[in-house]
């Protein structure tokens, strides 16, 4: 974990931080002495579990640079892009097993705003700070949702036009020319943000670049088509239907107080399962280590009968 110990300090009134919208002009005024310590991270893996609880944070926000979140499922990875105002929390204890593969990563300095005791006795003496804080990740979840939306579109060129307007929505500068993204985005990079290969992505932008939607440029990339827009139509979303379970005529009649003891019984068999199934596997590894030094006291019996044949075997000296 690359970080520069700085004793750096940014209000909590910086516009990059988005905390204050919500207040009144006198609650901003009282706010203005309240501040919060910025660390700079240098180019590398971040520990950002870590790095929180060494400056007793309980999450940051990025303010200048971006900062890569990577997860890997099988041999598939996904990634997501934080830029400023984008806020960093620590890897949840209760994520699952297949799921715990998770890098975090910067590729040039990085300056984080810390979320600590500072902006919890801010919070605590103007509530409303909280209201500002839920709104910064209620965008960032629909930039989420969007690039999930984009990685089922069926053309990866698609997916890649989509994706870097998704990307300029926040981090884009408009120019004369087109829509500017200094984003300095990799073939492999571009893949894991829209779920494809690397050579698909490369065929994609020749693609792109060939028919004028996009040039590419030495930091990053300058847009000129927009995306593909929303079908018309009358397609509606449905809500989810619970699904109607048909009891059979011979069973008898279920009433609350049997299923909620149908369900203790089947949380206490999987819990027993799941036990039975750890026990069992420590014993197949003990077996496997007696297994292993039987092996190989094997092997040094017969290595030491071969030598006691040879020597058997050995014409007496001279």
């Amino acid at each position: 974990m690359g970080t520069e110990a700085k004793q750096e300090r940014i209000p909590i009134l910086d516009a990059r931080l988005e905390l204050s919208t919500y207040l009144t002009t006198d609650e901003r005024a009282e706010l203005a002495s309240f501040g919060l310590p910025v660390v700079t991270l240098v180019p590398g893996q971040v520990d950002v579990s870590t790095l929180l609880a060494q400056r007793g944070a309980f999450g940051a926000t990025v303010l200048d640079g971006i900062v890569m979140s990577a997860v890997r499922i099988g041999e598939q990875t996904g990634i997501q892009l934080l830029g400023p105002g984008d806020l960093i929390l620590p890897v949840s204890d209760v994520a699952p097993d297949w799921l715990s593969d998770v890098e975090v990563r910067v590729t040039t300095p990085v300056r984080l705003a810390l979320f600590g005791k500072e902006l919890l006795a801010a919070a605590f003496r103007w509530p409303r700070v909280i209201q500002g804080l839920y709104a910064c990740v209620g965008d960032q979840l629909q930039r989420l949702t969007s690039q999930l939306v984009i990685c089922q579109l069926p053309r990866v060129d698609e997916r890649v036009l989509a994706m870097m307007w998704l990307l300029a929505e926040s981090w884009g500068q408009v120019t004369s020319a087109g829509v500017r993204l200094p984003l300095p985005l990799t073939h492999e990079t571009l893949g894991a943000l829209v779920g494809a290969r690397r050579p698909t992505i490369t065929l994609a932008l020749r693609k792109l670049t060939q028919q004028g939607s996009i040039v590419h440029q030495d930091s990053g990339w300058l847009l000129i088509e927009l995306p593909p827009e929303p079908a018309t139509g009358d397609t509606k979303i449905l809500p989810p239907e619970p699904v109607v379970e048909s009891i059979s005529r011979w069973a008898p009649p279920v009433t609350p107080s049997d299923a909620s003891i149908a369900y203790a019984e089947l949380r206490d068999t999987v819990r027993r399962l799941r036990d039975q199934h750890n026990q069992d596997r420590e014993r197949v590894r003990e077996q496997l280590t007696r297994v292993k030094s039987a092996r190989v006291r094997m092997n040094a019996a017969r290595a030491q009968i071969s030598r006691d044949a040879l020597s058997r075997r050995a014409p007496p000296s001279s």
